[in-house]
């Protein structure tokens, strides 16, 4: 009798094990970039972009710039990681979820955004949010058609709010990175179950300094 009941018990154990590998974010490679962005902002995405899909349905793609400017002689702080400048652009984000939330858990709609490097601000409505201050802001690409940078934060965080339909900027948290991924993959955080996508570009003077980047697609802050 014991065998019998071992037997779908182990059976229906595998079957769930299974089945939530499936439901797993998985990554490939994006080739096609989309076709909304401005022409200035194309020409300078890399050729290839990361493409993330959730039980095997299209979720998200990210187009990083082929090279990223960086802050010449930076040095990370307790709450500052990267070598970035607010307002800078950093790539292309295209949303392909009708069921995608922001790191702050905000409804953010199907469509195709830029992305720009921004700072959480230290005050008593962010407390908690986020271990470091760097996160990447969203903006429909409809507003946002320059490779300049977006200078005035107040500027920027409104433009964001549209992504968001709200007062508040379309957020993704950038975490801390201890060296440079070989290859780009997708990595998951289990106390706070968020997916991030883990890649490089280059940068730099010389365009060829490696910039680590690990960015949470999904997910979003406890506070």
């Amino acid at each position: 009798m014991r065998s019998c009941l071992t037997l779908p018990t182990c059976f229906l154990m595998l079957f769930a094990v299974s089945a939530q590998a499936a439901d797993e974010p998985a990554i490939e490679e994006a080739a096609a970039k989309p076709s909304e962005v401005a022409a200035p902002i194309a020409s300078v995405l890399d050729d290839k972009g990361i493409r993330v899909s959730q039980g095997g349905n299209p979720y998200c793609e990210v187009w990083l710039l082929k090279s990223v400017p960086i802050v010449d002689n930076f040095t990370p702080t307790l709450s500052v990681k990267y070598p970035f400048t607010p307002g800078q652009l950093i790539g292309v984000l295209k949303i392909e979820s009708a069921d995608f939330t922001d790191f702050r858990g905000q409804q953010v709609a199907a469509g195709v955004y830029t992305l720009r490097y921004g700072r959480q601000p230290q005050d008593g409505n962010h407390l908690g949010t986020s271990e470091v201050e760097d996160f990447l802001v969203a903006i429909p690409v409809a507003d946002d058609k320059s490779t300049e940078p977006v200078t005035d934060v107040k500027k920027l965080f409104k433009m964001s709010g549209k992504a968001a339909g709200a007062n508040h900027p379309a957020i993704f948290s950038l975490l801390p990175v201890e060296s440079a991924p070989e290859k780009t993959g997708i990595a998951h955080e289990e106390t706070r179950d968020l997916w991030i996508i883990e890649t490089r570009s280059t940068g730099g003077a010389d365009g060829k300094t490696a910039v680590p980047l690990r960015l949470v697609v999904i997910g979003h802050a406890e506070a």
